[in-house]
């Protein structure tokens, strides 16, 4: 636990809350924040004394995407690699965790921080909290399980205009498309995600493990496929001229 830098792991009896920690970036994940992620929550598979897991964010946003500052300038990024390497083997994680995962989505929640949330058991969210795909807007494809959870979950044509157009989903919208389960008035937030972890965590592990197992297995029949999917053609989309352009952007946008 001290080795962690962008996160933080907490446990109170048998629950555990991980927190991701980067709130002067919008909780934007590197490289390292994914493997911090999936070390926490395989330590927290590991603990038998742990029965729930809740997932959250630091400040105004639940995860603003990859940190396109890690990124140098003028570089065409391997972002195959660090699907492969990073963000592919969490979400697995994730999804195959004996572990009810309650993704508490606490503001803005853009890119692959879209599809680590819905690789969760539960999804809640604050009023103010919003869905956000920006890829194509900058040069690239929707990655860390987007394509494979968000049409199952909210339908073809809502997840193509979504991911195409880039609009922000609020979070009545949100509920009303089946991806998230409850919204919280800010202020209640944090009690209510409490008590749902305390629910699942009175339950008996091995049913909730089964139970699990089951609806997985019924959603996720091609999840690694897509994954992989996902990885080869991040990668080629993250070698486009257009991207190198959309980096440049990025770099000159932060100096201003």
């Amino acid at each position: 636990m001290a080795d962690f830098e962008d996160i933080r792991l907490e446990t109170a009896g048998s629950i555990a809350r991980i927190t991701i920690a980067r709130p002067d970036r919008l909780n934007a994940m590197r490289d390292r924040t994914a493997d911090e992620l999936y070390a926490a929550i395989t330590a927290c598979e590991d603990d038998p004394a742990i029965r729930a897991l809740v997932l959250t964010g630091e400040g105004r946003a639940f995860g603003s995407g990859y940190d396109l500052s890690t990124v140098a300038p003028d570089t065409a990024p391997a972002l195959d690699r660090v699907l492969e390497e990073h963000f592919n083997p969490l979400v697995r994680a994730m999804v195959r965790s004996r572990l009810p995962i309650i993704c508490a989505v606490n503001g803005a929640c853009a890119g692959a921080a879209v599809g680590i949330a819905l690789a969760g058991d539960i999804v809640v969210a604050t009023r103010s909290a919003y869905f956000y795909e920006p890829f194509a807007g900058i040069a690239l494809v929707p990655d860390a399980g987007n394509t494979f959870f968000f049409p199952r979950i909210a339908g073809r044509a809502r997840a193509s205009a979504a991911m195409l157009l880039g609009d922000r989903i609020g979070a009545e919208e949100a509920m009303a498309w089946g991806l998230v389960w409850r919204i919280y008035d800010d202020p209640a937030f944090a009690t209510e995600v409490d008590r749902i972890a305390a629910r699942l965590a009175s339950l008996a592990p091995a049913a909730v493990a089964a139970t699990k197992r089951l609806v997985a297995k019924s959603c996720a029949a091609d999840l690694d496929r897509q994954l992989d999917l996902e990885r080869d053609l991040q990668g080629e989309a993250g070698r486009s001229p257009e991207m190198k352009d959309a980096i440049a952007a990025f770099f000159a946008r932060r100096q201003r």
